[in-house]
């Protein structure tokens, strides 16, 4: 089947676009999302993608111009989170990675994302986790599997062979990557000149996978050692008339073939499949350990050379100067024309007492006319008000909604940890919130302003009468967790 009649064709164009990062950020929320929940709710996915992205550049692209986003064109960076948010979302579903429809018998709109973007969301996870995955006993458990299907539960020995091609295939994945890894660090050998880097490179990368995937491969999931037993299983199977009857009567029951021919087909070309790939296992393993020693040899031949050798400037040069003493006529004329290209011979001067001193230079002063301030903008705006409008706005970027909602609570937080009975604070009272410095007091204000916004779950009570803390007069007030949103 060709991909594209699968997915759609612009599927891919949220990573190639240049609001990727955002894009990427998204899909990991929305995974995230589906980690957790069966039905996405589309207002609380608004909600976490609006707290991810609010204080970042968002370009809307051609695409995003539509009826359903007014006012939005293509360059136009100025744009409110949630208008930014339901952009997002609406190329996300415009590109094919989901669909927005409503819960059953309810007005609540969910977001389902469709079976491949599923598959592509986990993959895209994976590669940005970089962490070594543990390695599974695929080849034991393929052994232990077989074994038991064939001494105490013949009947689930057709399960028992899929089991056994789906570990065989996935261990032959396993080993081609270990191989092409080994490789990769080879190759940052050759290209690492610092021995700290060298280092980390073997401590810090290789060995933590050689731990974890090439060791278990070698003693505890041996395939030397299992590779026998399997293959004599195997074929004891397919010698065995009856138990290979018995598996083509539980395929037609499982599959649903129509003809009993296809079901043993199948079964002969799994069999077949797993004998051949561990008859050719032994080969992978050797070449696997000929890199494995290749990249141990390499690596504490290349850290005892840049240890013992003068990695300096003067080093270096006297390293040249032997292989010019020790060549021959012509090989000196190449070593000067290397030399020639790749450093540049500066003339040496010398500095004396009069080498720091430059001589003043006069010059007039004229009296001219000052230049006039002009008291009224472009946009008909006065100057003052135009600097009030730059301040706003630079306070708005240094103290973002995300900064003001972590404030408070850090409030509620230190005052949980000072709870004596340990219960936690739901009221906060203006005579016990913490004002350290000038930081705090501008965001306890804005923390007044804004509580009234969307995604604060907190709220603010004023009272008459202020009160000083720590030099600061702020208003008599209580904050207030909001109900369904205690720490």
């Amino acid at each position: 089947m060709n991909l594209f009649n699968l997915i759609p064709g612009n599927f891919f164009s949220l990573l190639a676009s240049a609001n990727r990062e955002i894009y990427f950020d998204a899909l990991m929320l929305l995974n995230d999302f589906l980690k957790r929940e069966l039905n996405i709710q589309v207002e609380d996915y608004i909600t976490s993608l609006i707290a991810l992205i609010e204080d970042r550049n968002f370009i809307p692209e051609a695409e995003d111009e539509s009826p359903d986003s007014p006012g939005v064109a293509a360059g136009d960076g100025g744009l409110a989170p949630n208008v930014k948010a339901r952009l997002i979302l609406k190329r996300i579903v415009d590109t094919g990675w989901v669909d927005r429809e409503y819960m059953d018998g309810s007005f609540i709109e969910i977001i389902t994302p469709r079976d491949y973007a599923i598959r592509m969301m986990q993959l895209l996870d994976e590669l940005r986790d970089e962490k070594i995955h543990e390695y599974n006993s695929l080849v034991f458990s393929t052994y232990s599997a077989l074994k038991q299907a064939l001494n105490e539960q013949p009947r689930e020995m057709y399960d028992a062979i899929l089991a056994a091609k789906r570990n065989t295939e996935q261990l032959t994945y396993e080993l081609k990557s270990l191989y092409h890894s080994i490789r990769t660090y080879l190759r940052r050998i050759q290209e690492q000149n610092n021995i700290n880097d060298l280092l980390a490179n073997h401590f810090e990368k290789f060995k933590p996978m050689a731990d974890r995937i090439y060791h278990p491969i070698k003693t505890m999931d041996s395939i030397h050692r299992y590779t026998a037993p399997i293959r004599d299983i195997l074929t004891k199977i397919r010698d065995d008339d009856a138990l290979m009857a018995g598996m083509r009567e539980r395929a037609m029951r499982v599959r649903k073939y129509e003809y009993d021919e296809e079901a043993g087909e199948e079964i002969l070309s799994a069999i077949n499949f797993v004998l051949d790939t561990y008859g050719k296992l032994g080969n992978t393993i050797n070449e696997i350990d000929k890199k494995h020693h290749s990249y141990i040899k390499n690596s504490i031949e290349k850290m005892t050379y840049m240890m013992n050798t003068d990695q300096s400037v003067v080093g270096k040069l006297l390293e040249i100067l032997k292989v010019y003493a020790s060549s021959s006529d012509a090989g000196r004329n190449k070593v000067g024309d290397l030399l020639g290209k790749s450093i540049k011979i500066n003339r040496q001067n010398f500095l004396d007492g009069a080498s720091l001193f430059h001589k003043n230079i006069l010059s007039r002063r004229l009296n001219g006319e000052p230049l006039e301030i002009n008291a009224e903008t472009a946009n008909g705006q006065t100057f003052a008000d135009s600097a009030m409008e730059e301040m706003a706005s630079r306070m708005k970027n240094v103290y973002s909604l995300e900064r003001v909602r972590r404030f408070v609570e850090s409030l509620f937080a230190s005052a949980e940890s000072s709870d004596a009975d340990g219960a936690g604070k739901l009221v906060l009272e203006s005579e016990n919130l913490p004002i350290e410095e000038d930081t705090d007091f501008v965001l306890l204000i804005l923390a007044i302003i804004r509580s009234h916004e969307q995604g604060m779950d907190y709220a603010v009570d004023i009272e008459e009468g202020m009160v000083e803390r720590n030099g600061y007069r702020i208003p008599k007030m209580r904050i207030r967790k909001k109900a369904g949103k205690h720490v």
